[in-house]
């Protein structure tokens, strides 16, 4: 036997403990009083009652009466010695379940025996109405949970429906997070202080995700000793676990079970519709607001109609939404490009492509162009065959994309039609880049000179040189050296490279230029060869005119020593003359042209220690490097200040013509003028060299560098000559100008300075 049966018996404690230990199960409360016995049955669960025929103050049939007006299906058995025929007959009629004779063989046994029937047979009825019961109730609860449309409500539905089933004390919706079980929804009389976590059968259905029945709960379960625990799961979700408390101590049958099972099964696939629901209404609002917010038009093309536009589409073409749906789709493409919008929409209506992109013009609603790129795709709108695309206005990108492509056509042009032959190389990669001239005078196709590196083209090109010149180059300077190339066919051609660093394409590129020099380094042979044949001729003038002139300065020093005569001085100074001639004439042959980066400021100062300068002051704030011949300049820095310290001054003459070279001075005070200045400055492509003295005439500014030319009978006339052909040699320029002090200015330009 499973349950107990709970037995209330009217009659003395013999008769209770003799039953009690004829059957296994019962639990036998005596009360003799019959007032007693129904006071017990109001405050204590009884399955049977047992009364003996002669109770105090009543008989057993009007107990009987009694108890069936209060309950109609208690199992009532009547047990006496008193009875016969006639009181069973009685006793049937009034109700009674049973009637045992306590006079028959094993009397208590018998009595057992009717007792378990009786309250088994009431126990199946009761289980059946009860059954009935909860079916019914689930199907009410199924009817609520279709039209619900919230997971709270829904599971508040549930529970409250349940709580209508008598036998359940307390119904919950049970939930696991972060390993603690919670009740999420409860019906029970005390909802506060409620809880799941100390029962195993809701734990075992939220985590296992088994059903589980737990008998005997105790305390665990407020109201109720049985518990079931259905989870509640849903292709593979769990939504937690429907948990029912019983305050009997009755099994939970198959049959409830099965009930139980699927009802969770409904509530379950509820919570998943909800929850499916939920993200859909989620998802459409997000893709909502994604599509009325986008940047981009969309729209919704149903039957050459307009089913839907966003925000942004129709004030592209400047309508609101609804004026745009009541607009032809073709009325917003131009007249020439109609055909083909209309052939991409049967082409995408028909199923022959997925999805399209391509560009349109359009007319904006005041007559505005437009031009946008349409990228759209077949779908089902509301059950019907459709084309769903975005529009994205490229009017600026195309007018950009046309301006750039003149740019680049304008870069082509330029760049195919410099004379200089131009290289774009990455690193040692071979060239990416190079132009008409690189290939017409290398002589190899374009192909051809692309698959070649700059040591293919450059005999003289080493790989520590190369690996140097990488090492220098940068975007902020230009590094230019003289190299020489050479064609397909083996022709050596001499050329200046410029090269510099550029972007190209997200990347840094070496850029670089090369300039023929053929023609100048001819000249600048021819040149050496002149300045060959100068020098030799200056050896030979200076050795056999410097013989005669020594002996006749030897003779003319013996004859002063023994007479005194004018003439003395006048053929002295001619000889000084004739000698200062000479020096003048080797500087101007002087072939010395050793190019090298020279500090200027530290030359200016060496020239200035090198002249008698007097009582003239020197000025500088030169700090600059030049690559020059540094013999040659130091002859022009001499010059021009023995030029500005003998006749610059306007203390040492009156007329501003003597401002122009003249011959050597021998005594360091012999015309330096007091409080003299010379002031040498540089700016970007050259240097100065000025006084503050009386300067020189606007008409002689081009005569003063001609050869002979001088205003002082004993200058040679070669000092600014010679300053000319150095800076000419150098393929620099000099002009003749004042100073800020009124002075003379000699300004030298187009020189390439050494950063």
């Amino acid at each position: 036997m499973g349950e107990q049966i709970r037995v209330l018996v009217v009659d003395d404690e013999a008769v209770a403990s003799d039953l009690e230990r004829a059957a296994d199960g019962f639990v036998v409360t005596a009360e003799p009083e019959p007032r007693a016995a129904l006071d017990r049955l109001e405050s204590a669960p009884i399955d049977c009652l047992v009364s003996e025929y002669d109770v105090a103050d009543s008989d057993g049939l009007d107990f009987l009466r009694t108890v069936r007006e209060r309950d109609a299906n208690l199992p009532f058995v009547l047990f006496t010695d008193d009875g016969n025929e006639a009181v069973a007959s009685e006793a049937f009629a009034a109700g009674a379940t049973d009637y045992v004779r306590k006079g028959v063989t094993e009397p208590y046994a018998v009595l057992a025996e009717r007792v378990e029937s009786a309250v088994a047979e009431r126990r199946t009825d009761e289980h059946a109405t009860h059954i009935d019961h909860l079916e019914t109730v689930a199907s009410d609860v199924m009817r609520t949970l279709v039209r619900t449309d919230d997971a709270t409500a829904a599971e508040r539905a549930v529970c409250e429906r349940l709580s209508t089933v008598e036998r359940y004390a307390w119904i919950a919706i049970g939930t696991l997070e972060d390993g603690e079980v919670s009740a999420r929804t409860v019906v029970a009389d005390d909802p506060d202080d409620f809880s799941l976590d100390s029962i195993p059968a809701v734990r075992t259905a939220l985590i296992d995700g088994t059903p589980a029945v737990e008998t005997d709960g105790g305390d665990a379960v407020r109201g109720g000793s049985t518990v079931a625990a259905m989870p509640l799961t849903r292709d593979s979700t769990r939504y937690g676990a429907l948990v029912v408390g019983a305050p009997e101590s009755d099994e939970i049958t198959p049959a409830e079970r099965d009930v139980l099972e699927t009802l969770s099964d409904d509530v379950a696939n509820t919570l998943h519709r909800l929850d499916v629901r939920a993200d859909l209404r989620e998802s459409e609002a997000k893709y909502r607001r994604l599509v009325e917010q986008n940047l981009v038009g969309v729209y919704v093309i149903q039957d050459d109609e307009f089913v839907y536009v966003n925000p942004r589409l129709a004030a592209m073409f400047g309508y609101t939404q609804a004026e745009l749906l009541d607009v032809n789709p073709i009325e917003l493409v131009v007249e020439d490009d109609r055909e083909t919008f209309r052939r991409n929409v049967r082409r995408r209506e028909s199923g022959e492509v997925d999805d399209l992109r391509y560009t349109l013009r359009g007319r904006r609603r005041d007559g505005s162009r437009i031009e946008f790129e349409v990228h759209g795709g077949r779908i089902d709108y509301r059950g019907e065959p459709a084309i769903m695309g975005t529009l994205l206005d490229v009017t600026e990108q195309k007018r950009y994309e046309r301006e750039l492509e003149r740019s680049r056509a304008e870069y082509r042009e330029l760049f195919e039609g410099l004379p200089e032959a131009v290289f774009l190389r990455q690193g040692g990669e071979p060239f990416r880049v190079v132009n008409d001239a690189a290939v017409e005078r290398l002589g190899y196709s374009r192909e051809e000179l692309l698959s070649l590196r700059p040591p293919d083209i450059d005999p003289n090109l080493s790989a520590a040189v190369e690996s140097e010149r990488l090492a220098r180059l940068d975007s902020d300077t230009i590094t230019r050296f003289e190299t020489t190339h050479e064609t397909k066919s083996g022709e050596h051609i001499p050329v200046e490279v410029s090269a510099t660093c550029v972007p190209y394409r997200g990347e840094t590129a070496i850029l670089s230029t090369a300039r023929e020099v053929s023609e100048r380094v001819e000249h600048e042979r021819e040149l050496r060869r002149q300045n060959e044949r100068l020098e030799e001729l200056a050896s030979v003038v200076s050795h056999d005119l410097r013989n005669p002139l020594n002996v006749a300065a030897g003779h003319l020093e013996l004859a002063s020593e023994e007479c005194e005569s004018a003439h003395v001085d006048v053929a002295t100074n001619a000889l000084d003359r004739m000698s200062g001639l000479i020096d003048d004439l080797l500087t101007l042959t002087s072939g010395d042209d050793d190019r090298h980066p020279v500090d200027l400021g530290t030359l200016v100062e060496e020239c200035w220690a090198n002249v008698a300068t007097g009582n003239a002051r020197l000025e500088h704030d030169i700090d600059c490097t030049i690559r020059a011949s540094e013999s040659q300049l130091a002859q022009v820095f001499e010059n021009l200040f023995r030029n500005s310290v003998e006749h610059g001054s306007t203390n040492s003459r009156t007329e501003s013509g003597d401002s122009v070279e003249h011959g050597p001075t021998n005594d360091t005070q012999s015309s330096a003028p007091d409080s003299h200045v010379v002031t040498v400055g540089a700016f970007d492509d050259g240097f100065y060299v000025a006084d503050d003295g009386v300067g020189i005439p606007v008409e002689d500014r081009t005569r003063v560098f001609e050869s002979g030319y001088s205003t002082n009978e004993n200058g040679t006339g070669l000092g600014l000559t010679i300053v000319r052909d150095v800076v000419e040699t150098h393929g620099w320029e000099i002009a003749v100008g004042d100073s800020e002090d009124g002075g003379a200015r000699f300004d030298i330009t187009g020189v390439e300075r050494i950063e």
